[in-house]
């Protein structure tokens, strides 16, 4: 009972870091917003340096949050992301130049379909430029296999993401915005452990099956390789800060890799900073609500870290963190 909740005065906030510097004072998923700025600014001023893993879950870049991530991407916000196949999918296809539509979630859906049109609750894609993407991810897998005089050629999806953001250096049509080809460019590593579970992963399918019936070499994606290799960052770094953009495969991912430096012999070192954004509740038991506290006991975050959790849609809250972060960093 010493510190008293402080009404905003919006007539005397003129940036966004003011706004949530005042949200500090106030209560409920406002005052956890502004904990997950203190915590990111925290993480960038650290001297020595944390590793930064953001995780990427949901559909993000349809839902227009792509330059977001390509900020973070170019100020050197984010050292390593883990995300789903479907947002570097997605962002692989407006790369190519073809775009994602504002639509309704009340509509007829078998309409929709009828005209080729696939729905992400209010955004439309095209079915037809979704085809033609595929195609050129199969092309890439051709292409490696041709360069390659390896019986057996395996990559793991870092290394393909990677192939991925020099396809669109070379082939990309709106390419600046691309968090796939900003990453490359700027050598920050993406990992994809769910990548089947995508059209990348369909096409690569389409690969692999064509390659089998031609009695040909095929590609394939050793996510066990991923492992080892984001072991390897974890291993080498300092210290490690988390963010979460939602929950499932890349949260789960970077939470493990802690737990997976003790069972390599290492220290199992925890996180030591972490913020997340989601929607979900703990209750339920599903990872997506997981709270850093119940991390804890499985040693994936440190007890004595700084961690904090945000209950919101994150095409609100994440572009208010970053915006935030970079005023009062003075990065912009």
């Amino acid at each position: 009972m010493r510190e008293r909740v402080k009404p905003i005065d919006i007539e005397r906030t003129e940036r966004v870091s003011e706004i949530l510097e005042a949200f500090k004072d106030t209560s409920f998923q406002s005052r956890s917003l502004a904990r997950c700025v203190e915590i990111f600014v925290k993480m960038l001023r650290d001297p020595e340096k944390p590793t930064i893993f953001f995780g990427l879950a949901g559909a993000m870049i349809p839902a227009g949050m792509k330059k977001v991530v390509s900020t973070m991407i170019r100020r050197g916000m984010v050292h390593v992301i883990v995300t789903t196949g479907a947002n570097a999918y997605h962002d692989l296809v407006e790369a190519f130049g073809y775009h994602h539509y504002k639509g309704s979630p009340n509509v007829d859906d078998a309409e929709l379909y009828r005209h080729g049109i696939d729905r992400i609750y209010d955004t439309y894609a095209s079915e037809d430029e979704y085809r033609l993407v595929d195609d050129r991810v199969k092309s890439l897998a051709d292409e490696i296999i041709r360069e390659s005089s390896e019986k057996l050629v395996i990559m793991s999806s870092r290394e393909f993401m990677s192939r991925i953001g020099e396809l669109i250096d070379r082939d990309g049509v709106e390419k600046e915005d691309s968090f796939l080809w900003n990453a490359w460019r700027h050598k920050v590593p993406i990992f994809v452990p769910a990548l089947c579970d995508s059209s990348i992963g369909l096409a690569l399918t389409k690969h692999y099956a064509d390659s089998i019936k031609k009695g040909q070499r095929a590609l394939m994606i050793d996510q066990i390789r991923d492992n080892y290799e984001i072991y390897k960052i974890k291993r080498d770094s300092k210290k490690t800060g988390v963010i979460y953009v939602g929950g499932g495969v890349p949260k789960n991912y970077i939470q493990q890799v802690a737990y997976l430096e003790r069972l390599l012999g290492g220290d199992g070192r925890g996180h030591d900073y972490g913020f997340q954004i989601t929607t979900d509740r703990p209750e339920w038991g599903g990872l997506s609500g997981c709270t850093f506290k119940e991390s804890i006991s499985w040693g994936k975050v440190k007890v004595k870290g700084e961690y904090a959790t945000c209950y919101c849609d994150a095409t609100i809250a994440l572009p208010l963190i970053v915006r935030a972060t970079l005023e009062r960093t003075g990065t912009l």
